[in-house]
């Protein structure tokens, strides 16, 4: 849209597209890393067929070559254990935070001229989160954590059991 449009003119979902594609491509990024930070926590030494990591490189090799060899993860789908319901969480979540923060600011600035002061931002922000924690519930991050601490290929950690569990949970709050 050309800049010199009102903001009132301007196509009204572009916030909140713009926060789903940051929620998506956050998750499709670090979600490696997410994995690793998982297994470190779910190990804690006492059992002894977990893997031992030494460290986050060894992990990732780990996961990644040895794990592969005993039929749990091929590659780098072990690091991307649990993906599905992550990306769809975080998709739908940043999504409607941007969405409900912009109409916000657009509320708190209607009888205001000029810029919005900090504390009102600081309010649209307060506003956005809350109203995202009413709408979306936050089992896809249990379901997601319990995928990937796994290491069993189940019928639950296979693309169509993720995206059906992750939208089931992530959407039973609407």
């Amino acid at each position: 849209m050309a800049a010199s449009q009102p903001q009132s003119d301007r196509w009204q979902w572009e916030n909140a597209t713009a926060g789903a594609l940051a929620g998506f491509a956050t998750v499709a990024a670090m979600h490696p890393l997410d994995v690793v930070r998982t297994r470190f926590q779910v190990n804690d030494g006492r059992v002894s067929n977990l893997p031992t990591y030494k460290n986050t490189v060894h992990a990732v090799f780990t996961i990644t070559r040895f794990e592969a060899s005993f039929g749990f993860y091929y590659g780098l789908r072990g690091l991307y254990a649990g993906f599905s319901p992550a990306v769809i969480g975080s998709t739908i979540s940043w999504g409607l935070y941007f969405f409900f923060y912009d109409r916000a600011k657009q509320r708190y600035s209607r009888n205001r001229e000029g810029k919005l002061s900090p504390g009102l931002h600081l309010a649209s922000a307060g506003e956005a989160g809350g109203l995202v924690s009413l709408f979306v519930h936050q089992s896809h991050l249990a379901h997601k954590n319990k995928i990937a601490a796994s290491k069993s290929s189940s019928s639950n950690s296979t693309i169509f059991g993720d995206l059906w569990s992750a939208s089931h949970l992530t959407l039973t709050c609407l």
